[in-house]
């Protein structure tokens, strides 16, 4: 192993961890979390770093995955579409391995609050992330904010940063205290590590039962409400989402009936510039029978 293959760091993703061995790069760090996982990885993908000779700034890659024993090879990527690479191939590797053991994924956030767990979906900019880490400021524990995976009636949250846009500091500007991870997109994003809230995610009780199921629905003048949603209206809702990460749509229609078999739904359309963490904390202190 040569100096430039020196182990940077291992985080862990459920059934896949991401081994990445060569120069700092600070841009990588989008893929660098310290989130406990709740069993050892069964596969790796292995990158390897080393500065392009050609020109400065700019670097080489190689990307070994056992799941599939691919190998790719990437030349003269500036830094940050450098980390996209290593991040899709990290999130393609956690897809095949969950699919393989038969789990859904969820396009949702996942929190734990008061011993209750809460799954958040939605569509892409419904604010899941924003009321999620709302709540995790609370004192509930942040398990993912962009995807949870589903078993019969079991959930695990996905592992990664919690990514945030520009706007999440306006709504939550308690967030500025907490140390993230600037990646220069247009707009920007930043990258924050829940293992670094006030209540970090453990591994012990990674594994469990959904309690309350809640489909964020849009924002208008009124105030923030949460109302029982159908179960035939929601299993469409999340399996129409989930078709996205899935082709068998058999397997996410089973996961999802199973969920909502065991977790009510409910819906929620929230006033304007609310988080909703108010209402979903009185939702919480009515559930009497949360899971174990």
């Amino acid at each position: 192993m040569t100096g430039n293959h020196v182990p940077q760091f291992r985080a862990h993703y459920l059934w896949v961890d991401a081994i990445v061995r060569g120069p700092a790069i600070p841009e990588l760090g989008v893929v660098e979390h310290r989130i406990a996982s709740p069993w050892p990885a069964g596969y790796d993908v292995g990158v390897r770093i080393e500065r392009n000779r050609s020109t400065f700034g700019l670097w080489d890659a190689t990307i070994e995955s056992t799941i599939d024993g691919s190998s790719d090879t990437l030349t003269g990527l500036d830094a940050l579409h450098l980390a996209e690479n290593v991040y899709r191939s990290v999130h393609r590797d956690v897809m095949k391995a969950a699919h393989g053991e038969q789990w859904t994924r969820l396009h949702a956030a996942l929190v734990d609050c008061d011993g209750v767990r809460v799954a958040i979906a939605g569509h892409s900019g419904a604010g899941k992330t924003t009321l999620a880490l709302a709540l995790a400021l609370r004192g509930a524990q942040l398990r993912a904010d962009e995807g949870v995976f589903i078993r019969g009636t079991e959930s695990v949250g996905l592992p990664r940063r919690v990514h945030l846009k520009a706007g999440t500091f306006d709504v939550l500007p308690e967030v500025k205290a907490h140390d993230s991870l600037y990646l220069p997109y247009a707009p920007p994003v930043w990258a924050l590590d829940p293992s670094t809230l006030s209540i970090p995610p453990d591994a012990d009780s990674a594994v469990r039962g959904i309690d309350l199921m809640l489909i964020l629905d849009g924002w208008d003048e009124g105030t923030t409400r949460i109302a029982p949603m159908p179960a035939a209206q929601a299993i469409q809702s999340l399996a129409e989402q989930s078709a996205l990460w899935s082709d068998n749509h058999g397997l996410t229609l089973r996961n999802t009936a199973a969920l909502l078999s065991n977790a009510p739904c409910y819906r929620m359309i929230r006033h304007h510039g609310d988080t909703g963490a108010d209402a979903v904390e009185k939702l919480v202190a009515s559930c009497v029978t949360p899971g174990t």
